[in-house]
Order: structure tokens, then C-alpha cells, then sequence
């Protein structure tokens, strides 16, 4: 059988490649028609071929292929020819530039925009501000027309009693009784004056702070407050807390207190008195009266060292950071406090009468206290509801309060018109009395002055010395000078006692019958009800 000779390299291309391929670079290299490549393209040509192979390594660790790049890797014929480096075309260069314009128009673009929304949302907040203080103006006007909305904005945030100015917190919590004192720190010192003198480490121990944190926020709110519910380290927290939020010390300013402390430092006892009390007269009143207080208070602390295991010393290394001053400084103030603050007297805060209240005041100068101190509250409802803070319940409370008002006006008139009817009734009666001794002593004189008169007088009076009888007469009639100007003494000590007397009767009088009055007001109070 005759058996054709397969052509290999047609049905088996890969078998001979090496010498087909040296063959054929032989022919091409031979070959004159051809140029011979350079060293530079040969180096090209073999970097590629190594590349190209680690590919194909690669490429056969990344997992299973598909049959036809796996003939593709096996054959050697079909491997990928190198490319030359090229540089880049004009026209490619123009594209490229173009493209980077582009995107560089963009970009301006996207910037121009962001700048555009952030102008949009500048001029809305401008708008809600204008929006917001037609608000506000449109309540002020509604107010005024007596018109009722719930307030907005937070009194608490906007005017706070905590972390302002010493002078602004006394008139937003104020005291109604006169004393210039915020009122955190009245109640403060009152709640522990009563209460706190028996704990161990007052002062030394701090309380929990969230129920400090929500005492401040009432007295931000002007809420009324219980401080019976807390035990003394609340307050003093509280205290301690309002001391150190105040913007500026106690004692003003960094100059001031730097006199004070070289008041201070001084050795002799009464030069260093005298020089704290002339820097104390030139602080401001609110600032006095607060050292006053304070000091005056931790020097109490003092006296009851026993129970509450506080000394000076103690209260010094405790305190003065919180009253940003030196602890010899703090010392001082303690040891001269009774010199230094001798007409200050702690007393506790009794606040204004809640409107319907039964108890009202029965004397003229109770009823005169209680008619300040709700003038005082008045006069700070209207501050509050000028400032914008209006609301239902603050109006009432107006409306209460100036009820209130005419009410102990109108009791201080009637007692005092009361008092004055009585007062006139005992002078009339004063007068007559006067008059009827004024005609007896009138008498007395007519009597006396004839028996100056009488001859009868001069025998039977006795002279111890022969004179001639107008001598007698002379002294005779300067003994009874001298005897009338003792009488004139005499009754003019009288009747100052009198009259003492009857004006102290009238004012008793005139007590009772008011008290009366006001016993029956109350009988028929109680029968209607």
C-alpha cells in the first residue's frame, strides 16, 4: 500500500519553528532586498519576547482558559509581534489639550456652582434673620395690642442668671427685700446657714451634678424653687458654681485685687485692717455686698468648727481658687470680717405674698415691707416682658401682682387714716387738758403776786439779816423767780413725758382697732363661705 508522505510542517506547524524561523531569518538576513534592523530595534524585540513569555506563565497559574487561548499560548506562530515606541502626533497632542480643557471647563464649572449654592444658602439665612426680627417686632406690636401667643425663645438662654456679670444677675434674679443679691446665692447661704452647720466636710464634698445642673436651670428659668428638697451639699455646689461662672472676680479686676493682696501680706494687725477697709468702700455695691455675705457666712462656717470639721485654713485652701484670690488674702478677709463688714447682717429671704394669700400684713410697717417687695417683683415682670419674654402665665402673674398692690395700698391708706383720726382725737384732748392747767397756773401767779402785794407777807415772813424793807422785797422777789423757773422745768418735763405717753397710747389704740377690723373681716369671710 502506498502511504502519502504527510507535509509535517503544514499539519504540524509548531513541530521545526526554531529552524524554520533560523531559516527564514537566515533568508531574510541574506536577503540584499532587506535592511538590516538595528541594535536598539533587536534589544526592543527581545525585551518584548521576555515579556510575553512571563505573561504566558502568568496566565497559566490564573486557571483554567478556554480552548481556543490555549491553542493560542501553545502555538508560537501566533504570538503577539512587538510594538515600537511611537511619539505621540500632533493631532493626538491636540486632542489631549483639548481634552484637558475640557475638563478643566468643568471643573470652573462645578466651582462656580458649589460657590453659587453657598451664596443661595447665605442670602436664605439672611432672609430667615429678617423674617425672624419681623417676628419679633410683629410680637411686640401684638403685646401692645393685648393679644396672647406662648413665648418661642427660651428666657434661660437668652438671659441667663449664671455666667454674666455680677450687676446683671442681681436685676434678673433679684431680691425683693433690698438687699442687692442675686437670688441663687440668698437662698444658698440661707438653706445652709439652717441646715448645713452639722455636716462634716461641707464645702469639701460635691453633690451630684446632675441635680445642680437642673437647680441652675430653674433659677435660669426664673422658676421657683424648693430648696428643702436637697441636702446642703446641693446648695453648696450650686453656690460654688455660680462663684466660679462669674466673668470677672469678686473683687473686680486683676489691679484690684493685686492692692488687696499686698493689703494683705502687710504684718501689723491694724494698718492692714484699715487699708482693706478703705479698698472694700471702693468696690462696687453688688460686689460688696456679695464679699460681705460670703465672708460672713464661711465665718459662721468657722464657728462650728466641731460638727463640721471646717477651719479657716480648710475654708482657704478650698475657696480661694473658687474666689480667685490668694489663701492668705482669703485669711485675712476672715480674721477682720467683723471690722470690715460691721453694719452687714445675714437675714433670711422671705419672699413677696402669692397672690390670694389669706395672711396678709397687720401692722403699718409689715404692710409697708410687703407693698416694697411687690413693687420690686412688678417693676421685674415688666423688664422680662419688655425684653420679648411674654407669655400667659407671666401676664397673670402681672395682673396678680398689681391686684395685689392696690389691695395693701388701699389697707395702708385706711390704717393710716385711722391712725391719723386717732392721733387728732388724743391731741384735742392733749389740748384741752393743757389749757385747764395753763388757767391754774395763770391763778397761781395772780396769788402769789398778791401776796407780794400784802403787808401781811413781809411781817410774817422771817429775815435773818436787819434790811430795809425794799431789800426785803428784792429777795423776796428773786426767790420767787428762782422758784417759778424750777416749776417752768419741772412742768416742761411733765408734759414732754405726757405727750410721749399719749402718742405711744394712740399708736397701741389704733393698732387694736385695726386688728378688730380685721378679725371681723375675716368673721365675715368665714361665715359667707
Amino acid at each position: 500500500m502506498d502511504f502519502e508522505s504527510p507535509d509535517v510542517e503544514k499539519d504540524f506547524p509548531g513541530l521545526y519553528a526554531s529552524e524554520s524561523g533560523r531559516k527564514s531569518n537566515e533568508s531574510d538576513f541574506s536577503d540584499d532586498g532587506h535592511d538590516r534592523p538595528s541594535k536598539k530595534e533587536l534589544l526592543i524585540g527581545k525585551r518584548k519576547d521576555k515579556k510575553d513569555k512571563k505573561d504566558r506563565g502568568y496566565a497559566t497559574l490564573e486557571g483554567e482558559s478556554s480552548p481556543e487561548e490555549d491553542i493560542e499560548t501553545k502555538s508560537p506562530s501566533k504570538s503577539k509581534k512587538s510594538k515600537t515606541f511611537k511619539f505621540p502626533s500632533k493631532k493626538e497632542k491636540r486632542e489631549k489639550s483639548r481634552e484637558k480643557d475640557g475638563k478643566e471647563k468643568e471643573t470652573d464649572k462645578e466651582r462656580e456652582r458649589k460657590k453659587k449654592d453657598k451664596d443661595d444658602k447665605d442670602t436664605d439665612k439672611e432672609k430667615r434673620k429678617d423674617k425672624d426680627k419681623e417676628k419679633s417686632k410683629q410680637k411686640l406690636k401684638d403685646r401692645k395690642k393685648g393679644k396672647h401667643w406662648e413665648e418661642t425663645v427660651d428666657i434661660g438662654e437668652e438671659q441667663p442668671i449664671f455666667g454674666v456679670a455680677l450687676q446683671m444677675a442681681v436685676e434678673r434674679g433679684r431680691c425683693h427685700d433690698g438687699v442687692e443679691l442675686p437670688l441663687v446665692v440668698r437662698n444658698c447661704i440661707d438653706y445652709i446657714e439652717e441646715y448645713g452647720m452639722t455636716v462634716d466636710g461641707l464645702y469639701k464634698v460635691s453633690a451630684v451634678k446632675s441635680k445642680v445642673q437642673h437647680l441652675r436651670k430653674l433659677y435660669n428659668q426664673r422658676e421657683v424653687v424648693d430648696m428643702s428638697e436637697f441636702d446642703p451639699m446641693v446648695a453648696t455646689s450650686l453656690l460654688i458654681l455660680f462663684l466660679r461662672e462669674l466673668p470677672e472676680p469678686i473683687l473686680e479686676n486683676g489691679e484690684v485685687v493685686s492692692r488687696f493682696e499686698q493689703a494683705a501680706s502687710l504684718k501689723e494687725v491694724a494698718l492692714r485692717e484699715t487699708q482693706l477697709i478703705d479698698l472694700i468702700s471702693q468696690l462696687p455695691k453688688c460686689n460688696k455686698t456679695l464679699l460681705a455675705w460670703v465672708i460672713l457666712h464661711l465665718d459662721h462656717l468657722t464657728a462650728h468648727e466641731k460638727t463640721t470639721k471646717m477651719n479657716a485654713q480648710s475654708i482657704a485652701m478650698t475657696l480661694s481658687p473658687v474666689l480667685q484670690m490668694s489663701h492668705r488674702l482669703l485669711l485675712a478677709l476672715l480674721l477682720h470680717c467683723k471690722a470690715l463688714f460691721a453694719n452687714v447682717e445675714l437675714s433670711k429671704y422671705i419672699p413677696p405674698l402669692a397672690s390670694g394669700s389669706p395672711n396678709l400684713p397687720d401692722t403699718m410697717d409689715a404692710i409697708a415691707a410687703e407693698l416694697a417687695k411687690q413693687e420690686s417683683l412688678l417693676s421685674q415682670i415688666h423688664m422680662q416682658m419688655n425684653a420679648g419674654f411674654v407669655t400667659k402665665l407671666r401676664e397673670e402673674q402681672l395682673w396678680e401682682v398689681q391686684r395685689l398692690i392696690t389691695q395693701l395700698k388701699i389697707s395702708l391708706d385706711s390704717d393710716e387714716e385711722l391712725r391719723e383720726r386717732l392721733i387728732y382725737g388724743e391731741l384735742l384732748a392733749m389740748q384741752e387738758s393743757l389749757g385747764s392747767r395753763i388757767a391754774e397756773e395763770r391763778g397761781e401767779i395772780k396769788r402769789l403776786a398778791e401776796l407780794l402785794t400784802n403787808k401781811d407777807f413781809e411781817r410774817s415772813k422771817p429775815i435773818a439779816v436787819p434790811c430795809t424793807p425794799e431789800e426785803a422785797d428784792r429777795v423776796a422777789i428773786i426767790e420767787l423767780v428762782l422758784e417759778n423757773q424750777m416749776l417752768e422745768k419741772k412742768k416742761a418735763t411733765l408734759v414732754r413725758t405726757i405727750i410721749e405717753e399719749n402718742i405711744a397710747c394712740v399708736e397701741l389704740r389704733a393698732q387694736f382697732l385695726i386688728q378688730q377690723l380685721s378679725d371681723q373681716d375675716c368673721m365675715l369671710t368665714a361665715k359667707k363661705i
